[in-house]
């Protein structure tokens, strides 16, 4: 069964009559022309993903990478009854998530497979994180946070699809040098990576940190490989017509199924 439809229209009835926080740190790399935009269209995504789901409450909610809460700005409007959890590499911008959205804020590991949650989460959001490393780590870190999700949670990510292509030849993402990298991977075997040139020293433990593009059977049949998860909804260019999003819950299979055989 599906989340109620009623459910999510009253959430995004609130969302639409409230006024989101539009205090930006000085410090938010991400701020540009299209900032809130790119917010709105992160509530939009959610909610198609809730929709496809079992959740029947959004009680708890992951935001991670969270930064300088751009997203989470929204997230607290969506789901005024939740607890947040904003998780970061980033000190001063889990600092400011909780200073200004009230979220508790958690600091993340370089490994993030090493990263044990106190608590399971009826919905995580992974906005942009996918899209920075390699297949193998990707597929390991989203494993992981799946295990955090609760019994009907939904896990909403998001990755460069196929539309990333034609994205990189007006706002580069890479060097050229880079990209070529990555495209020899992504045509070859349908998943590209390649770290950035260290220019910022930016290293994970488990691996680099660069720029992927994945083709979005390659991110369906990782997802398949996941225990005890499902793919719920899968959308090419879902997050501010650029990146493609992805969502995926527990099997939520429970005495009442299958349910036509209990109609009450």
């Amino acid at each position: 069964m599906m989340a109620s439809f009623d459910l999510v229209a009253q959430a995004l009835a609130r969302y639409r009559n409230s006024s989101v926080d539009e205090t930006v740190s000085p410090n938010d790399s991400m701020f540009d022309p299209g900032y809130k935009r790119v917010g709105i269209s992160a509530m939009n995504a959610i909610l198609l993903a809730w929709q496809s789901s079992d959740v029947d409450e959004i009680t708890r909610v992951l935001d991670i990478p969270c930064g300088h809460g751009r997203v989470l700005r929204h997230l607290v409007k969506l789901f005024p009854e939740a607890m947040f959890d904003a998780c970061d590499l980033d000190q001063d911008g889990i600092a400011f998530c909780a200073k200004t959205f009230g979220a508790r804020p958690l600091l993340s590991r370089e490994a993030l497979t090493t990263m044990q949650f106190d608590t399971t989460y009826d919905l995580i959001w992974v906005g942009s994180l996918f899209t920075h490393v390699s297949r193998d780590i990707a597929r390991a870190w989203l494993e992981h946070l799946a295990k955090f999700l609760s019994p009907k949670g939904v896990l909403v990510g998001t990755t460069h699809g196929r539309w990333s292509e034609h994205v990189y030849q007006h706002y580069p993402y890479i060097s050229p040098e880079g990209w070529n990298t990555v495209m020899e991977g992504y045509r070859k075997s349908g998943y590209g990576y390649c770290d950035y040139q260290a220019k910022e020293n930016h290293a994970y433990i488990e691996g680099t940190y660069g720029i992927s593009m994945a083709r979005p059977h390659v991110t369906i049949g990782d997802i398949e490989q996941i225990p005890d998860t499902r793919l719920l909804h899968y959308s090419e260019r879902g997050w501010a017509d650029h990146q493609d999003v992805f969502a995926i819950g527990k099997p939520a299979l429970t005495e009442s199924w299958p349910w036509w055989a209990n109609p009450q």
